[in-house]
């Protein structure tokens, strides 16, 4: 595999939790499974660790970062503004092949409805991200949100076990609704959508923060030295 192959399956794994946050990296072990020396398995590494999702240290080895609350909540913020810039950006031209994959995921997304499984839904978010990415033109603004992205997405998926699941589908489902701004070729209207679900996203972080010790976060959560809420 290339390094950015290792990457990305990495990456993947990471964000949907088959690494969990605290979790150790055994690079022996990976650079066996994927047919590669350490060399370049390193190098993927160093890209998930200048990404913030592992970290090093000599004598500890490598493990998954911690989510923290406020951390998170920042990041969403900055999500949200990112969007702004998407629609100020010049229009890449929507396909027909990006209204039909989208089309496709939102009926994904509501099978969801039938039964409850949460590697699907995290999947149908990952790919819906993905869509999103190939509708902006900016290379750096492109880059930036991918890095946000996967920064912050694991922190919906930790807390799935505790959440009501059909709710979130339904709030999924109500963004396919609106981002179907896409079939109209408006690239600004899409941004727009997408900022707004962002926005209820950081409503949710407030209210759970301003209640760190409520029962639907308390099996995750832990205090760091400095007071700030981190997941576990």
């Amino acid at each position: 595999m290339r390094n950015d192959e290792i990457y990305l399956e990495l990456r993947q794994r990471i964000c949907l939790l088959d690494y969990q946050p605290g979790s150790r990296l055994n690079e022996r072990k990976l650079a066996a499974e994927f047919g590669v020396s350490r060399t370049p398995l390193r190098t993927a590494l160093q890209r998930l660790e200048y990404e913030g999702l592992i970290v090093s240290q000599h004598g500890n080895g490598t493990t998954v970062t911690l989510i923290d609350l406020s951390s998170i909540r920042d990041i969403y913020l900055v999500r949200m503004r990112l969007m702004d810039a998407v629609g100020d950006s010049a229009p890449v031209p929507v396909t027909e092949e990006i209204v039909s994959e989208i089309q496709e995921l939102e009926r994904s997304c509501s099978q969801l409805l039938e039964y409850k499984d949460k590697r699907s839904f995290a999947e149908v978010n990952v790919h819906l991200h993905s869509i999103l990415q190939r509708i902006i033109s900016n290379g750096p603004l492109r880059k930036f949100n991918d890095i946000l992205f996967f920064q912050s997405i694991r922190f919906w998926f930790l807390l799935l076990e505790q959440m009501d699941f059909r709710q979130q589908v339904y709030d999924l489902l109500d963004e396919f609704r609106m981002l179907r701004g896409l079939e109209l070729r408006d690239v600004r209207l899409v941004a727009t959508v997408h900022k707004a679900h962002l926005a209820m996203v950081i409503s949710r972080l407030d209210a759970m923060e301003a209640d760190s010790s409520s029962e639907l976060i308390a099996g995750f959560v832990r205090k760091s030295p400095g007071g700030s809420a981190s997941f576990l």
